[in-house]
Parts: structure tokens; sequence; C-alpha cells
């Protein structure tokens, strides 16, 4: 043979060799195994690698309540707040995720949640909400009065003779509420304490925070731990509750970061029962998902998990803020707001709170579709698809009877400052698509892949004998095989000839 056919039949059982192999190892194991421990590899060739670098992104929708009444209330002629929901006002926020150390079981990152932040006024309830006027209640007051309360209840006749001039009241623009929010005491206090003078939600809530994660990544670690977390800012436990966590049992307060998530992967083959916690850094606390149900959202069977579930009793650690009893529903976040200001989480207008707002206040709607923040799962991939992160901050009001009658008035209260909404945006398409191939054809393909690889083997096989025989056709090689065969195993029969004809032997 000449040395081209002895090329062409060596490359032929080559690729023989190689599909027999591929067929074998098929046998024992699972394709989708396989896509996953590649997936939780973390590497930077990734298609899904700058979707998650540039994270979190999508639109933060805040809303403030404007107090129409506030003549009637402050004068006793109202015993009721009358409030009117204005919103939403929308950003558009891109977060980073720079990667800071990496090798085969971790990758330690540093978290910028609010690289962008840009005001999107077409998505708005109106593009001069920013401007619109609203009246509010004072919340430096009342805040500072509940401090009062709890660490010094002697001096509130010395507290109400110090801000006489303060109104209870405040009327200014939106954007002052949200960026610009200060009042004479604070910047008198800020001269000679580090109590900041800017108190406006969305200035304070918007600043960066110090969120260098460490986590899991890799087969060595096991794929139900992939991007679990280690430590948080080199800490198991979070940076803000260190000073309180010798009052508390660890084990039941939710400060301990270890095996939780940072809400941007989860681990795949997600089940109903697995256990997901998430670090709520602007609570400062660990927040444990709850599953609901299966929900469809574009093409795709996703799992629903809850934030907070209606009437959930907080932990015994954040049951109380500044000695005030919280009610189901809530829970205390004074340690991680800024002057460690009396502060307490809720969903929005107190939606799934055994607080009875309806005895102080008029305006409020509470209801699932709209106020009950919720993550949406894609459970093979633990790829988040969408969520509404929602969440409503409100100053409790102890008894505050000591005090003047301007702020009796508000005793026993839940003053909300303003609620939010994380609206994540739509992943990129090819990382749905990528998503929908690993859900829905996969599984699927191990079978007619395997099978392939038997076919493509036999005709490497044939392809060498066809070459050997001098580059036969198919028809070729089947009549000199059939016809070797018959050759090989004709029988030979003979018949005993009579006594009027000769022996005849017939073959």
């Amino acid at each position: 043979m000449k040395p081209v056919q002895w090329v062409k039949i060596v490359l032929c059982l080559i690729l023989a060799a190689l599909n027999v192999f591929l067929f074998v190892v098929s046998c024992g194991v699972d394709y989708r195994i396989l896509v996953a421990r590649e997936h939780i590899r973390f590497r930077q060739e990734m298609p899904t690698m700058d979707s998650w670098i540039n994270s979190p992104f999508g639109k933060l929708k805040s809303y403030v309540f404007n107090v129409t009444n506030a003549e009637e209330f402050r004068s006793g002629r109202d015993n009721k707040l009358k409030v009117e929901e204005i919103g939403p006002i929308v950003y558009k926020i891109v977060g980073f995720n720079d990667i800071l150390e990496r090798n085969e079981t971790n990758v330690k990152y540093r978290k910028h949640r609010y690289r962008v932040v840009e005001f999107l006024p077409e998505d708005s309830v109106a593009p001069d909400v920013l401007n619109w006027t609203i009246t509010s209640t004072n919340n430096v007051i009342l805040g500072a009065a509940t401090k009062i309360k709890h660490t010094a209840p002697l001096a509130a006749l010395g507290f109400d003779a110090a801000l006489m001039m303060e109104d209870i009241f405040v009327t200014d623009s939106v954007y002052y509420f949200l960026w610009e929010f200060t009042r004479p005491l604070l910047q008198t206090l800020s001269r000679i304490s580090n109590i900041r003078s800017n108190v406006a939600v969305l200035y304070n809530a918007l600043k960066e925070k110090e969120e260098v994660y460490t986590v899991n990544i890799g087969p060595k670690r096991g794929i139900e731990n992939f991007f679990r977390i280690e430590t948080l800012n080199d800490e198991v436990i979070i940076r803000e509750q260190l000073p309180h966590t010798r009052r508390y049992n660890s084990n039941s307060c939710p400060f301990n970061v270890t095996g939780a998530l940072d809400n941007s992967l989860f681990p795949p083959f997600v089940q109903p029962d697995t256990p997901l916690d998430i670090v709520a850094i602007e609570s400062c606390r660990v927040l444990p998902l709850t599953y609901q149900r299966q929900q469809r959202y574009n093409g795709l069977d996703t799992f629903r998990y809850t934030l907070l579930k209606p009437y959930q009793k907080p932990p015994g650690c954040l049951d109380r803020s500044y000695g005030i009893k919280l009610p189901d529903g809530m829970f205390d976040v004074s340690q991680c707001v800024i002057n460690d200001a009396p502060s307490a989480f809720s969903m929005p207008h107190f939606y799934g709170s055994s607080y009875n707002w309806s005895q102080h206040y008029e305006g409020y709607t509470p209801n699932a579709e709209d106020h009950e923040p919720y993550i949406l799962l894609e459970p093979v991939t633990g790829i988040p698809v969408t969520e509404k992160y929602r969440f409503q901050s409100n100053i409790p009001i102890p008894d505050l009877s000591s005090f003047s009658l301007r702020l009796k008035r508000f005793s026993n209260m839940m003053i909300p400052s303003f609620w939010y909404e994380f609206e994540m945006g739509e992943l990129p398409g090819f990382v749905t698509a990528l998503m929908w191939i690993n859900v829905n054809i996969v599984p699927h393909m191990q079978p007619y892949c395997m099978a392939l690889f038997l076919v493509l083997a036999l005709w490497s096989v044939l392809k060498a004998i066809r070459v050997a025989c001098g580059d036969l056709s198919y028809a070729g090689l089947f009549r000199k095989l059939c016809g070797d065969m018959g050759a090989v195993t004709a029988l030979e029969t003979k018949f005993q000839a009579t006594n009027d004809s000769p022996d005849v032997a017939v073959k």
C-alpha cells in the first residue's frame, strides 16, 4: 500500500478509538454534571463572566410619603396622619466585581454595588419629580427623641426646650429628602462629634461600603458549595455586628456569613429544600430565602423565593430597637444606619407586619404583588433571572408621654422614611440562551451523542477496511465480504448414483 493509504488507515483507526472511548466514558457520567463542573470552575473565559463582573445591574425605585394633613394633625383636629405615596423615583444602577485573588478552590473579590447611579426621568413617576414639594415628619427630631428616651429619659424636658424652634414637620423638595436632608441641630452636632449632618436616605443608602468576599469555587469544594461565602472583609461575622456579638448567641443571630451567598450566583441543581441564605449588606444581617413555588419566566421554569415571610418573627437579637419591641414582620437595623439612628426594616406599606398601621395612618395599601420581596432563581444553573428586592425603612417611636404634646402625639408609631425596590435588569440574550440549552438540551442529548459515537466508530472501522482493500466502495466491500464468506461456508453434497447412471457429484 501507498504511504497515503497507511495515513488514512491510521487516522480512521484513531477516530474509531476516540469515539469508542467517548462512548465508554459517556456510559459512566452525566452530561449535566460535566457542564456544572465546568461552570463552577469560574474561569475568566466563561461566557457569563462579563455579566457577573458588571453586577448588580438594574433599576432602583424609591418611594417617599407626602403628609397631606400636617396642620390638622399638629393641631389635634386629626388623630391619624394621611399619607400619599410619591414614586417611583427611578435610578439606573450598575455595579462592579473586582477580582483580587483566584485559585482552584476560592476567589476573592471586592464588590462595588453603585459604580453607576443615574437618574432616569422618563421611567420615574414624572420627569420633574425631584422638584416636587412634599411634607414629611421631621425624622431627625423623632429619632433623637427615641434615643433620648432610651438612654437619658430624664432629659426629655431639656430636649423639648433645645428644639423648640424645630418644626415637627418639614416641607421641601423630593430631592432634598433623598439627597440633602439636614437640620440645624445636626449641623451643630457634626462640628463637635462624629455625627453626620446629611441624613438624606439615598445619599447614605448608596454610599460605598467595604465588601470583600472570599467564596468557594471549583469541583474540590463540591457543586453544592459553589459561591458560598467563607469570609466577608476577612471576618466570618458582619463587621458592624462584631461589637454586639457578645450579648447574643452567635448561632441564633443572623450575623455569621459562612455558607451564605452574595445574591449574584447560587449553586447548581438547587432543590426546594436546599438551604439558601444571602448577605443583606444594607441591613447588616444574613437573610434566609424561603421557597414559595415554581414560576415560569422568559421560557424558563424558576423557583420563587421570598426574602421575608409575612408576620415572620425577628431573631431575638433583632427584635428590639432602642428598647422598643418590634412587631412581627420587622427587624432592627439601627446598627447599620447613619448615626446609629433607631431604625427597623419591614416590607413596604407594612405588608406582612403585625403593626396596626391603620390606628395611626390613612393611605397605605399593603399587598403581596407590589410589596413582597422575591427572587426568581433558575435551579439547574443557579443563576438568578430576576429579583425585586423591596424593603421599607421605619423609625420606631416609644411612648413619648414625658415629652411635649407635639411629640407625644407620635407615641408608639412607626414612622416610614421611604421604601425602595431594586429590580434586577434583564440578563443578556446569550446568557439566557445558554441557560435554556443547559436546562432543555443537555439533559436529553446524552443518548443521541452516545449513538453518534457508535456510528462514527463503525464508519471509521469500515473506512479503514475499504482503504486497506484499495478504496473499495461500500457495495464492493459488501460483495467481497459476502463472496469470501460464501466460499468458506459452501457445502459439498454427494448423491448415490443408480445403476443406470454414472456417479454425480454436486457442489
